[in-house]
């Protein structure tokens, strides 16, 4: 028969109870609607589903009152198409990252979170479909974690099509999809003809973003199974020295 100690009860409860409180975790899909469409300058931000996404330009002063990117309503068409060759298969807004400019994305409670998916495309700086490499470019987004190591992932962009750029479906994997993030940044990759890729330095690396997944992780209760768990380690512990 096996007995069980009072201590292993109470431990036993705790831990239902921590399970309990961390099970609901926050799913939020970033879509960048709402009544504002237009220019987005260097430290401002987009506040949205409990996120809030930082905009900036790679910068020492984060271009602070420089253009970074544009909120663009696909239903009414406010692209400037005499500057740009947006997606063409899009409804409602989304936002483009001009001029080698990134997004800083943190959960605006504090806790971590993962970033599942997004829909994304190249956006050029001329309306000559013809002048892309194949593939135009791409994505990177460099989660950061609580001890301040990160991981990567790329998504590469399609080229236009005859209809010209169309926002395409990217799932991050593997462990970047399930690893917990405190903060993300997202940029672009520009790619010449002949196959080379560069950021932060010809102001092509422009992209057009929307429907962003996240999913936030409650951090509190997740450390107070791990403290619950150290907890009964040392008891066990002190049971086999006895």
């Amino acid at each position: 028969m096996i007995r069980t100690s009072h201590l292993s009860k109470l431990l036993g409860a705790a831990l239902v109870a921590a399970a309990a409180a961390a099970a609901p975790a926050h799913a939020g899909v970033i879509t960048f609607d709402g009544d504002y469409v237009g220019p987005m300058g260097g430290g401002e931000s987009w506040n949205e589903a409990g996120y809030s996404i930082g905009l900036w330009a790679n910068v020492a002063d984060g271009g602070v009152g420089t253009l970074v990117g544009s909120i663009i309503d696909g239903d009414a068409s406010t692209c400037d198409t005499s500057s740009m060759s947006c997606p063409g298969n899009k409804y409602g807004n989304y936002y483009a990252a001009l001029n080698d400019s990134y997004m800083d994305i943190q959960f605006s409670a504090g806790a971590g979170f993962m970033l599942k998916s997004f829909d994304a495309s190249f956006v050029g700086s001329s309306a000559n479909l013809s002048s892309f490499a194949n593939p135009p470019g791409l994505i990177r987004v460099q989660g950061f974690k609580q001890d301040g190591s990160y991981l990567t992932q790329d998504f590469w962009l399609n080229g236009p099509t005859a209809a010209g750029f169309q926002l395409d479906h990217f799932d991050t994997t593997g462990a970047f999809a399930n690893t917990m993030f405190v903060e993300a940044l997202v940029f672009g990759y520009a790619c010449n003809t002949a196959g080379s890729c560069s950021a932060f330095s010809t102001n092509r690396g422009q992209f057009a973003i929307d429907n962003i997944a996240m999913t936030d992780v409650p951090e509190p209760a997740t450390a107070a199974i791990v403290g619950l768990g150290l907890l009964g380690l040392g008891v066990a512990r002190r049971r086999r020295k006895a």
